[in-house]
């Protein structure tokens, strides 16, 4: 939303020094200013918004995880953590939480990864301002990492849409597999993995249905024994959004 309101007030000040665009920049204004009561209004009448704001989650998006950890145990206290597109910080609370990781005790450990600015969530440490495909962000991972196992790598990110169902499918699938590739290089890569995955070690991603999942789900069964897809109940029913369990290394 924050990037509809913003093209609103670019084309308003554009309007000003040309004067025939005004008539198309009223209708993007128009246009940006529905969506946005629309998005207001839904999320003053949707159940997990409002538990999210109960319990002081960032986003809903908490509860996807939170039912996911119910449901398969994914989550437990000691653990080692990567949160990859983490903002707003949602599922960093979760993890928190069922990981135990406030506690002065704790020997878990949580690294959440993302584009944006996330701001700091007590029991977590943050890497902003970062693209999980770049080297260099890749080699700040490591060394936050200091040569810990890791045992759950969690995706929540998506690319900004393009409008075309297809093309973001493809996309997203591909951000899932770049996050795959971190702990287990394609054949053909001289690269070493990042870092390693516990034996027993998790990675749960989100993806948009469409004809790439399949072929992902049967790459990603070459090193891991069980790949579940699973559709949380606080997923909104029109949306294609499901997540990709894997679960027991392969080797």
């Amino acid at each position: 939303m924050k990037l509809q309101m913003g093209y609103a007030t670019t084309c308003g000040q554009f309007a000003q020094l040309c004067l025939p665009a005004t008539s198309t920049c009223r209708f993007f204004a128009s246009k940006a200013k529905a969506n946005t009561m629309k998005y207001l209004r839904r999320q003053a009448t949707d159940e997990f918004a409002a538990k999210a704001r109960e319990h002081s989650y960032r986003a809903r998006s908490a509860f996807k995880l939170i039912e996911i950890d119910d449901r398969f145990e994914v989550l437990k206290p000691g653990m080692t953590v990567l949160d990859v597109g983490c903002a707003p910080g949602s599922w960093c609370q979760v993890v928190v939480e069922r990981c135990g990781l406030k506690a002065k005790t704790s020997t878990g450990y949580l690294l959440g990864v993302d584009l944006q600015v996330v701001p700091p969530i007590p029991g977590a440490d943050i890497i902003s301002m970062s693209d999980i495909t770049a080297k260099e962000t890749q080699k700040l991972i490591s060394q936050k990492l200091n040569g810990r196992i890791v045992d759950v790598v969690l995706s929540d990110m998506a690319p900004n849409p393009s409008g075309d169902p297809a093309t973001d499918h493809l996309r997203l699938t591909n951000l899932c597999r770049a996050v795959f590739h971190l702990f287990a290089p394609p054949l053909e890569s001289s690269d070493p993995p990042l870092f390693r995955l516990s034996p027993d070690g998790k990675y749960v991603c989100k993806m948009w249905d469409g004809a790439e999942r399949k072929s992902f789900m049967v790459e990603l069964l070459k090193y891991f024994r069980q790949v579940r897809t699973v559709k949380p109940k606080s997923s909104r029913d029109a949306s294609a959004e499901l997540y990709l369990l894997c679960t027991g290394r392969n080797k």
